[in-house]
């Protein structure tokens, strides 16, 4: 098996604009990048590390700041993330939505593996313009029986994926949100038979699947990539909804 390019962990983090805090532990915090000035929507960053507590959101930090650069303000969310407390995982996504949604009204959410699972759990969920995910753990049973990270889904939910169908988005309702997939053909730590088995399975239009050949797990969160520039078109997809948003 070939490996994944993983180059874009060598980039050096970048410090956030500022933090705060939405609980009283370590990981219940957001770092936010912002231009200087804006008139887009919030882009809410989730990280992605199969759920496990050594990768935490430093890893995306790049992204965050390239994005910022080109004028979206961005909250990168931080999480627990407890071997066998999945819902302390969900609860905490979903707490820090809470918040950004009352501070900033809709958002957009962008999440990175299980960060694109979280991502569809919670879309639902709030005022959200829509979905982007870069290749999403979509299927906790297959990823399962496949033994994704040597036992991650297991060592995640702490009981057999079956008993959990509330946490794994293919058994959940199609979001009522614009949901665009990214996935790499070439990925081999999330394979993109679960995209487009999620997306089969949603057979909706307002949910699609961008394929790139070649392309593993790692590069597409990757700011140097050529993918940048495809997130960012997806990004401003959703720049026409927040424009035409009511106001409150």
């Amino acid at each position: 098996m070939e490996a994944e390019d993983r180059s874009v962990f060598d980039l050096k983090a970048v410090q956030p604009t500022n933090s705060i805090s939405y609980g009283n532990a370590s990981d219940q915090v957001i770092d936010f990048y912002l231009p200087e000035k804006t008139s887009k929507p919030l882009v809410v960053l989730i990280h992605g590390g199969f759920w496990r507590p050594e990768f935490d959101r430093e890893h995306l930090s790049p992204l965050a700041r390239a994005l910022a650069d080109l004028g979206w303000p961005v909250a990168l969310i931080e999480y627990r993330r407890i071997i066998g407390n999945p819902d302390a995982t969900v609860q905490d996504v979903h707490s820090a939505m809470a918040k950004l949604s009352e501070d900033y009204g809709p958002t957009i959410l962008l999440g990175h593996s299980v960060g694109g699972h979280l991502a569809l759990l919670v879309g639902s969920k709030f005022t959200a313009l829509g979905v982007i995910a870069l290749a999403p753990v979509t299927d906790l049973i297959r990823s399962e029986e496949m033994d994704l990270d040597e036992g991650a889904v297991s060592d995640f939910l702490g009981a057999p994926a079956k008993l959990r169908p509330d946490l794994n988005p293919i058994e959940l309702p199609p979001l009522k949100i614009k949901v665009h997939i990214i996935h790499g053909s070439a990925d081999i730590r999330v394979p993109i038979q679960f995209s487009r088995d999620y997306i089969s399975k949603m057979n909706i239009n307002s949910t699609d699947l961008l394929e790139l050949e070649n392309t593993g797990h790692f590069e597409l969160i990757d700011p140097r990539s050529d993918i940048f520039s495809q997130i960012c078109h997806e990004l401003k997809v959703h720049l026409a909804s927040f424009l035409n948003f009511p106001s409150a």
